[in-house]
């Protein structure tokens, strides 16, 4: 008798979903040979370069720049200076509480709000999806959110505290050394992320 074929899991299922959709983005697959310490950079170079027109800043990348360690300020008044914030495609404000940190307002994605501020060896991005007494059901929530990180590896989805109440983020980091160019990058990913987080999780709140 013939052997049942086995059903494909869950995570080939996703797999399979992600590549039916990149087609349908009329995105092509293309494998490149670099080195082990690079790959972070490979990935975030990746969303880029699935736009359909690269923005002027990608152009603006320099190794070089690596050897400057951002502070939440420093960070703050490099972006102020920069085409980004100059073409008006973000409005960012600094703010001072415990911590400082940038505000942003990116309008690249619907005026999607953000915080970054630099912290140690990393700068931080985030953005809140939503409150958690705005979920309908926690648990199915939760899974739908576990599902989405693998097809959106560059951002994660977690829990933090927001005046109080718990709150969904959709969170990236990456190295202060970074270039500017990096974490200009990292902002328009995390806006893209976020959209699609939101739009795919919409139908779980209320």
């Amino acid at each position: 008798m013939p052997r049942k074929k086995a059903s494909p899991s869950p995570g080939a299922l996703a797999q399979r979903r992600f590549r039916e959709r990149m087609k349908s983005m009329g995105l092509s697959p293309h494998q490149v040979f670099i080195r082990e310490e690079h790959k972070e950079a490979l990935s975030r170079i990746e969303q880029t370069l699935r736009l359909p027109t690269l923005p002027s800043y990608v152009y603006l990348m320099d190794n070089k720049q690596m050897a400057h360690h951002w502070t939440t300020t420093s960070l703050f008044d490099a972006l102020a200076a920069s085409d980004y914030v100059k073409e008006g495609r973000a409005r960012i404000s600094l703010e001072h509480n415990s911590e400082a940190v940038i505000l942003i307002e990116a309008h690249d994605h619907g005026d999607l709000p953000m915080q970054m501020l630099a912290s140690g060896s990393e700068v931080h991005v985030s953005t809140m999806l939503c409150f958690a007494s705005s979920v309908k059901d926690r648990g199915t929530f939760n899974e739908a959110c576990l599902r989405l990180n693998p097809i959106y590896p560059l951002s994660n989805i977690g829990l933090s505290t927001v005046h109080g109440e718990d709150a969904y983020i959709v969170f990236g980091q990456l190295s202060a050394l970074s270039p500017l160019a990096n974490v200009i990058e990292e902002i328009h990913t995390l806006g893209h992320c976020a959209t699609q987080a939101a739009n795919e999780l919409h139908p779980h709140i209320y």
